[in-house]
């Protein structure tokens, strides 16, 4: 079955018990960047989270000096092996994948999202294409050549930046209406841009684009003149801990945004150089769940 057949499927209220998400990304033990930012948010929104690490850092890289480095491709098989013994995937509701770091990945990701929807026809694949930001590629071509081929064709929901949606599709868009020109030749049903200044976006802001089928939905937020890692973590996981509810990407987009901007802005108050996930939480769970439960978007199921 293919990404638009599995977002086609019928939606479902929140359930009694938690949708359990299988996270494929980085981690670090101390700080809030892949797994380490995803987990808690995910959790922390109702969610049950199996954090699977592709990297297993002692902090973040951008503060020098990190210990650690890639889990072998082996051990993370095996471990989704261990998975699927127990039988666990009859739950997944969504495998996601985050920052990879290398091609060998790749079949791991695409054997979990193949477990999930064989247990569960309805399970998502939201993909993540971490390739690098601000014109600078920070993974090798193998990696993006199969984002490009083989984890794009696959997702429900992706989450490229404008660096990534250039890179993943050969164009540079200049305008929001190119820009979701670009969004609809990327290809999942569900697609959301973040981070993007084009020539309508007022100064001193960015916008968050999101293209659902034929929904077209433009999100304007102030510009931060800070770097904050693992924004774009803490962001998808924001969005999907939402849009699984009832998966409407509307109401979606309005969750995660508002709670995007009380965590950025409460690490800001803070003067952290780590987002404030766990300090700020009572803000951005607030935040996040101003939106209700929805009945299923219908417009955002087909292309």
């Amino acid at each position: 079955m293919d990404a638009n057949a599995h977002l086609a499927s019928q939606a479902r209220a929140a359930p009694s018990d938690p949708m359990a998400i299988l996270s494929i990304q980085s981690q670090v033990l101390t700080g809030a960047v892949g797994n380490s930012a995803a987990g808690f948010i995910l959790a922390r929104l109702g969610h049950e989270v199996w954090p699977l690490p592709t990297v297993l850092l002692s902090h973040h890289p951008g503060h020098g000096g990190a210990e650690g480095g890639p889990v072998k491709p082996a051990r993370l098989a095996a471990l989704i092996e261990g998975l699927a013994r127990r039988g666990a995937f009859a739950r997944c509701e969504a495998v996601m994948s985050g920052y990879l770091g290398a091609e060998a990945a790749v079949p791991v990701v695409l054997d979990a999202v193949a477990r999930a929807r064989a247990a569960n026809p309805t399970a998502l694949y939201a993909c993540d294409p971490v390739i690098g930001d601000a014109g600078r590629a920070y993974v090798p071509e193998p990696l993006i050549a199969a984002f490009r081929h083989r984890l794009i064709p696959q997702a429900g929901l992706a989450f490229p930046n404008p660096f990534e949606l250039e890179v993943l599709t050969g164009t540079a868009p200049r305008s929001r209406s190119a820009a979701f020109e670009a969004m609809d030749a990327l290809g999942p049903p569900v697609v959301v841009l973040t981070g993007f200044a084009g020539a309508e976006t007022p100064p001193g802001a960015l916008d968050i684009l999101l293209r659902a089928g034929g929904i077209r939905r433009c999100a304007t937020v102030p510009h931060l003149e800070r770097h904050f890692p693992g924004a774009g973590d803490a962001f998808a996981a924001l969005f999907i801990a939402r849009f699984l509810v009832d998966r409407n990407p509307r109401a979606a987009l309005e969750s995660a945004v508002a709670a995007q901007r009380a965590l950025l802005e409460a690490t800001m108050r803070s003067n952290s150089d780590e987002l404030a996930i766990i300090a700020a939480q009572e803000l951005w769970v607030a935040a996040a769940c101003e939106t209700e439960p929805q009945k299923p978007d219908r417009d955002a199921q087909f292309r």
